[in-house]
């Protein structure tokens, strides 16, 4: 696993548009990687984030949305299904 703050560090996508592309299907929910002091449970994800990262924004830079990339995604290896999403 990937700390989350490396996944940031390293894309320089920030805690929220993490989150949007988790609720959009296209990154997987971070799973607890343990405890570190007072600071509680850290998160990562998993080896794979970066060529996910990688992927989207190579999409992107060849004109496709967000949204577009996400509903192509549906029903494929791509398409992460615990998004998180609620409602």
């Amino acid at each position: 696993m990937i700390p989350a703050e490396i996944v940031r560090e390293k894309t320089g996508l920030s805690q929220r548009r993490l989150v949007y592309l988790r609720r959009l299907g296209l990154m997987p929910r971070p799973s607890r990687v343990g405890t570190v002091g007072r600071r509680g449970s850290r998160w990562g994800y998993p080896e794979t984030v970066f060529t996910r990262i990688h992927m989207i924004r190579f999409l992107q830079e060849h004109g496709f949305s967000l949204v577009q990339i996400a509903q192509s995604a549906r029903g494929t290896p791509f398409e992460c299904f615990d998004t998180g999403a609620k409602g």
